[in-house]
């Protein structure tokens, strides 16, 4: 995982930087609070930014408040639409590393997850939105404790109504 991390916090640094200037204190707390439990150390974000800034990817611009903080230039954009093949690569392994560990232990639900998860390999940009929220139904159904028979009809119930909305949805889109 760390490999994965380190190997990915360029692009992930200028996806951010694309969003909007960033000091690297800034960078390092976006990425804590986007991903719940990674903040890069200081003495790996600060020697990347130097390296990026050499390569043309990013540039330190003064700001009114006495602040420093980086952007990303034309070449860095070009570098991150370029990186769609190391997010394939990134999909593809992890992937086959699932369906290892279903076949491993025997849990074979866990393939049909890893054909979905193929799916948000498209790059769909309103699931950076609607994402968390399918990640929030799932959780909550985690959380659940043991549901008897009427709870099972009641959730059953619930989440088909969803269903039914979304499909509603995707007719009025397609028209």
């Amino acid at each position: 995982m760390q490999s994965i991390r380190r190997g990915h916090l360029k692009f992930y640094i200028l996806r951010l930087l694309i969003e909007g200037r960033r000091t690297g204190y800034g960078l390092m707390k976006a990425i804590e609070a986007e991903t719940g439990f990674w903040k890069p150390s200081a003495g790996s974000l600060y020697p990347l930014l130097s390296s990026m800034k050499e390569q043309g990817l990013i540039v330190e611009i003064a700001e009114t408040d006495d602040s420093k903080r980086w952007h990303v230039t034309d070449a860095g954009r070009s570098a991150y639409d370029e990186a769609a093949e190391s997010k394939r690569e990134l999909f593809d392994s992890m992937r086959r590393s699932l369906i290892v560990f279903s076949k491993v232990f025997d849990a074979g639900p866990l393939e049909s997850i890893v054909d979905r998860l193929s799916k948000w390999q498209e790059g769909r940009q309103d699931f950076r939105t609607l994402g968390p929220l399918f990640m929030d139904v799932h959780d909550a159904l985690w959380a659940l404790p043991s549901l008897n028979d009427p709870q099972q009809d009641e959730a059953r119930h619930i989440l088909e109504q969803t269903i039914e909305g979304l499909n509603r949805l995707q007719s009025t889109a397609s028209d």
